[in-house]
């Protein structure tokens, strides 16, 4: 007697072929988050699991910016799925940066500046604070990690931050650290650090050029804003 097939094997080749033809741009989200599940579920519906994570957490790019212990919590979400889910942006965000890293990169907008980050952060769920040292021409010499903290806040070694622009040489810095369970808009605490931090890096010539807020997909170049350019001049 011939082995029965299982209900969904069928579905799971045609997801699949569809991805390899199409793209993930021809998808609905829950298609996308549907397909990945194929890899941690071998064998069961992971179209209702993926609705489902998306009703419980709001959207697709919410799902992934879920802590592990939350995503558990979903029906049917185990740990092998809930690590596989939060493995997707952190492995964008390695890859993202490895590209860069293959590039010479020139920071020499708010928009290019404010893409570099966005990846830079990509998959981060605590606060970081990362510095980026340029040279005269906005060519970067080196990215540095400043310090990580808890989902909320951080602390900043403001001698790491005069260590590695003396090290590197730079004339110009750029500043960033996320908001993961925020907006990307400053603090008050933010604002009042980044006058300092100006302060700061002047004393070793140092030009600090801006100050990005990240948030997911969304940053905020304080430079660029009306209410907060006046702190770089």
């Amino acid at each position: 007697m011939a082995a029965e097939k299982h209900p969904h094997t069928g579905h799971r080749a045609r997801l699949r072929a569809r991805f390899l033809r199409e793209g993930l741009d021809a998808f609905e989200d829950h298609n996308a988050l549907e397909l990945l599940l194929f890899y941690a579920i071998p064998q069961r519906d992971t179209n209702e699991l993926a609705h489902k994570l998306i009703h419980a957490f709001g959207s697709l790019s919410a799902v992934f910016d879920a802590p592990v212990e939350s995503l558990m919590q979903v029906g049917g979400i185990g740990e092998n799925t809930a690590v596989l889910i939060k493995l997707i942006p952190a492995m964008y965000g390695k890859y993202a940066r490895s590209k860069q890293g293959q590039e010479v990169l020139f920071l020499n907008s708010a928009e290019s500046a404010g893409e570099y980050f966005t990846a830079l952060f990509a998959g981060k769920s605590t606060e970081h604070f990362y510095a980026v040292y340029m040279n005269h021409k906005c060519k970067v010499l080196k990215t540095v990690l400043i310090s990580e903290g808890t989902a909320s806040e951080t602390q900043i070694n403001t001698r790491k931050l005069l260590e590695a622009a003396v090290h590197t040489g730079a004339s110009q810095v750029l500043l960033a650290h996320n908001h993961p369970e925020g907006v990307a808009a400053p603090s008050v605490a933010d604002v009042d650090e980044t006058n300092k931090l100006f302060r700061m890096f002047g004393t070793v010539q140092v030009r600090l050029n801006d100050h990005f807020i990240i948030s997911g997909e969304e940053w905020f170049s304080m430079a660029s804003s009306p209410k907060f350019k006046f702190i770089f001049k």
